[in-house]
């Protein structure tokens, strides 16, 4: 692949809405590639992470769902994740509830593909409600998708760009045989969530669609993996989140809890815990202690 055909960086998005501390404090870079133009409105970025060759296991990053899913690639050795060693090659990583805990040491090797919420279909060729869980799928396990086939020429390729250019070309002869017919209510669902960041009722979502609740909730299951609802609350707490990062101490929790559309500090604290596994006090705490 020639420099002026490299994808480009991508901006803050990755490996469940993984945005790392500074490699100085927890031995990790991450590098995020833009796809190429006919695979953007599917993939959110191809993602490199790797630890420090001196350092032994640091830290633990925090990998927060984003209702999306993605293929994984281990270059490195065997994977700590929630506290369980993963051994293998490859992986679906497919939508998750809750925030992952990765640990983060020197032989951390990872590549990855990560697909748009609702646009991963077309790829895996399955359900993604089948796919769901907090543990990742093994490439071994759909066949059909040839993974263990693609990681061994990923491993045989001379640098990083030629193992994106590989990912690229897996994609687009994926999406050419494969490709699905769009469906623009589940896209328009996704988007009308996302620029409310999960705050408005999907009752009052589905007074504006042309099918009831069923309908919708049925091509959540099949292209998201989630329902709309748990969809919404990963989008209310995301924002959360960045809230609380931006504000830092300067700002309460409960106007924090407001400004997300919170009405009562314990359900705002409900849901913060039920995903992340911290109350927003302890995320403030860690995001004071991570990113300063």
């Amino acid at each position: 692949m020639s420099e002026a055909s490299q994808p480009a960086l991508a901006g803050g998005i990755g490996i469940g809405n993984f945005r790392p501390a500074q490699a100085a404090i927890t031995g990790l870079t991450l590098e995020r590639y833009t796809p190429s133009k006919p695979l953007r409105p599917y993939v959110q970025c191809y993602w490199l992470a790797k630890g420090r060759a001196k350092d032994e296991a640091v830290g633990v990053e925090l990998l927060h769902p984003d209702g999306a899913s993605g293929l994984l690639f281990n270059f490195g050795g065997a994977l700590e994740r929630d506290g369980e060693r993963i051994h293998g090659g490859c992986w679906i990583d497919g939508p998750k509830r809750r925030t992952a805990r990765l640990a983060v040491g020197g032989a951390l090797d990872l590549l990855g593909v990560r697909f748009l919420p609702g646009m991963a279909f077309p790829f895996l060729g399955e359900s993604l409600s089948v796919l769901a869980g907090e543990g990742l799928t093994p490439g071994e396990a759909l066949c059909r998708l040839e993974l263990e086939a693609l990681y061994a020429r990923l491993q045989e390729a001379p640098d990083l760009m030629g193992r994106i250019a590989l990912l690229e070309g897996y994609l687009l002869e994926r999406l050419r045989r494969h490709a699905a017919p769009e469906v623009p209510a589940l896209s328009a669902s996704l988007d009308w969530l996302q620029r409310r960041h999960g705050q408005a009722s999907i009752a009052t979502l589905v007074d504006e669609l042309p099918f009831g609740q069923r309908r919708l909730e049925r091509l959540f299951q099949y292209h998201v993996g989630l329902s709309p609802k748990r969809y919404a609350r990963l989008l209310r707490v995301a924002h959360s989140r960045e809230l609380i990062k931006r504000g830092g101490t300067a700002v309460s929790l409960t106007d924090t809890a407001f400004a997300a559309g919170y009405f009562d500090q314990a359900h705002f604290i409900h849901d913060f815990k039920a995903v992340t596994g911290l109350t927003p006090g302890s995320y403030l705490d860690h995001v004071r202690r991570r990113y300063g």
